[in-house]
Protein backbone atom coordinates (compact mmCIF):
# COMPACT_ATOMS: atom_id res chain seq x y z
CA UNK A 1 0.00 0.00 0.00
CA UNK A 2 1.35 3.65 -0.57
CA UNK A 3 2.32 5.76 2.38
CA UNK A 4 2.56 9.12 0.94
CA UNK A 5 -0.84 11.04 -0.07
CA UNK A 6 -2.19 12.26 -3.17
CA UNK A 7 -3.94 15.27 -4.81
CA UNK A 8 -7.72 14.05 -6.05
CA UNK A 9 -8.40 15.34 -9.84
CA UNK A 10 -11.54 16.53 -9.21
CA UNK A 11 -11.82 17.83 -5.66
CA UNK A 12 -8.05 18.92 -4.95
CA UNK A 13 -8.51 17.43 -1.59
CA UNK A 14 -5.24 15.02 -0.31
CA UNK A 15 -6.31 11.70 0.35
CA UNK A 16 -4.62 8.44 1.22
CA UNK A 17 -4.92 5.69 -1.73
CA UNK A 18 -6.73 2.73 -0.52
CA UNK A 19 -5.89 0.71 -3.90
CA UNK A 20 -2.73 -0.53 -4.66
CA UNK A 21 -1.63 1.33 -7.98
CA UNK A 22 -1.97 5.02 -7.95
CA UNK A 23 -5.73 6.55 -8.08
CA UNK A 24 -6.54 9.74 -9.77
CA UNK A 25 -9.71 10.36 -7.51
CA UNK A 26 -10.30 10.23 -3.61
CA UNK A 27 -14.00 8.66 -3.96
CA UNK A 28 -16.80 6.94 -6.77
CA UNK A 29 -18.64 10.22 -6.70
CA UNK A 30 -15.57 12.49 -7.35
CA UNK A 31 -14.96 9.66 -10.36
CA UNK A 32 -18.56 9.59 -11.82
CA UNK A 33 -18.64 13.62 -11.38
CA UNK A 34 -15.43 14.19 -13.45
CA UNK A 35 -16.61 11.85 -15.99
CA UNK A 36 -20.05 13.72 -16.33
CA UNK A 37 -18.24 17.12 -16.21
CA UNK A 38 -16.15 15.88 -18.98
CA UNK A 39 -18.99 14.83 -21.19
CA UNK A 40 -20.70 17.71 -21.07
CA UNK A 41 -17.73 19.73 -21.92
CA UNK A 42 -17.44 17.60 -25.01
CA UNK A 43 -20.79 17.98 -26.02
CA UNK A 44 -20.82 21.91 -25.42
CA UNK A 45 -17.69 21.71 -28.02
CA UNK A 46 -19.47 19.60 -30.38
CA UNK A 47 -22.33 21.65 -30.59
CA UNK A 48 -20.46 24.51 -30.78
CA UNK A 49 -18.07 23.09 -33.99
CA UNK A 50 -21.63 22.00 -35.00
CA UNK A 51 -22.84 25.42 -34.93
CA UNK A 52 -20.01 27.23 -36.78
CA UNK A 53 -20.68 24.77 -39.58
CA UNK A 54 -22.56 25.95 -42.48
CA UNK A 55 -23.98 22.64 -44.22
CA UNK A 56 -25.77 23.73 -47.44
CA UNK A 57 -29.15 22.41 -47.35
CA UNK A 58 -30.04 20.56 -50.62
CA UNK A 59 -34.09 20.32 -51.86
CA UNK A 60 -34.72 17.95 -53.70
CA UNK A 61 -36.59 18.46 -57.17
CA UNK A 62 -39.89 16.70 -58.02
CA UNK A 63 -39.31 14.04 -61.29
CA UNK A 64 -41.24 12.29 -63.61
CA UNK A 65 -39.45 9.58 -63.23
CA UNK A 66 -40.31 9.45 -59.47
CA UNK A 67 -43.84 10.32 -59.66
CA UNK A 68 -44.06 7.66 -61.71
CA UNK A 69 -42.21 5.20 -59.34
CA UNK A 70 -44.85 6.53 -56.52
CA UNK A 71 -47.44 5.98 -58.75
CA UNK A 72 -46.72 2.42 -59.83
CA UNK A 73 -46.06 1.56 -56.04
CA UNK A 74 -49.14 2.79 -55.04
CA UNK A 75 -51.27 0.54 -57.94
CA UNK A 76 -49.07 -2.20 -56.78
CA UNK A 77 -49.96 -2.21 -53.73
CA UNK A 78 -53.69 -1.56 -53.93
CA UNK A 79 -54.08 -4.24 -56.62
CA UNK A 80 -52.57 -6.83 -54.08
CA UNK A 81 -54.69 -5.69 -50.96
CA UNK A 82 -57.55 -5.49 -53.29
CA UNK A 83 -56.81 -9.68 -54.47
CA UNK A 84 -55.57 -10.82 -50.94
CA UNK A 85 -58.59 -9.24 -48.82
CA UNK A 86 -61.10 -11.19 -47.91
CA UNK A 87 -64.67 -9.90 -49.01
CA UNK A 88 -66.29 -10.17 -45.71
CA UNK A 89 -63.27 -7.99 -44.04
CA UNK A 90 -63.18 -5.21 -47.13
CA UNK A 91 -65.01 -1.91 -46.48
CA UNK A 92 -68.65 -1.20 -46.94
CA UNK A 93 -69.75 1.17 -50.25
CA UNK A 94 -72.90 3.14 -50.29
CA UNK A 95 -74.17 0.41 -52.82
CA UNK A 96 -74.11 -2.03 -49.85
CA UNK A 97 -75.77 0.07 -47.70
CA UNK A 98 -78.32 0.71 -50.00
CA UNK A 99 -79.35 -2.98 -50.34
CA UNK A 100 -79.50 -3.47 -46.40
CA UNK A 101 -81.69 -0.96 -46.40
CA UNK A 102 -83.41 -2.17 -49.27
CA UNK A 103 -84.17 -5.30 -47.47
CA UNK A 104 -85.14 -4.34 -44.09
CA UNK A 105 -88.54 -3.51 -43.82
CA UNK A 106 -90.78 -1.68 -41.99
CA UNK A 107 -92.70 -4.61 -40.24
CA UNK A 108 -91.45 -7.81 -38.67
CA UNK A 109 -93.48 -10.86 -38.19
CA UNK A 110 -92.94 -11.77 -34.35
CA UNK A 111 -92.75 -15.33 -34.26
CA UNK A 112 -93.17 -16.24 -30.79
CA UNK A 113 -96.95 -14.52 -30.03
CA UNK A 114 -99.66 -16.03 -30.85
CA UNK A 115 -102.34 -14.48 -33.18
CA UNK A 116 -105.42 -12.22 -31.31
CA UNK A 117 -108.88 -13.07 -31.19
CA UNK A 118 -109.55 -11.93 -34.29
CA UNK A 119 -106.70 -13.77 -35.74
CA UNK A 120 -104.41 -11.18 -36.91
CA UNK A 121 -100.73 -11.79 -36.80
CA UNK A 122 -98.70 -9.70 -34.49
CA UNK A 123 -95.80 -7.88 -36.72
CA UNK A 124 -93.15 -5.17 -34.84
CA UNK A 125 -93.05 -1.68 -36.10
CA UNK A 126 -89.73 -0.87 -36.84
CA UNK A 127 -90.67 2.81 -37.23
CA UNK A 128 -93.10 3.00 -34.13
CA UNK A 129 -91.01 0.49 -32.23
CA UNK A 130 -94.30 -1.02 -31.35
CA UNK A 131 -96.16 -4.20 -31.75
CA UNK A 132 -99.12 -4.05 -34.54
CA UNK A 133 -101.51 -6.59 -35.70
CA UNK A 134 -102.43 -7.03 -39.57
CA UNK A 135 -104.50 -9.86 -40.57
CA UNK A 136 -102.60 -10.75 -43.86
Amino acid sequence: METRYYRCDYCRKEYLPTRRKIQKFCSNSCRSKSYHQKTKISKAVNASNSETKTEEITIDKMSFAGVGNSVAGITAVNALTAIFTKEENKPATKKDIQNLANKIQRYHRVKNMQPNFSGQFPYFDMESKQVVYFGF
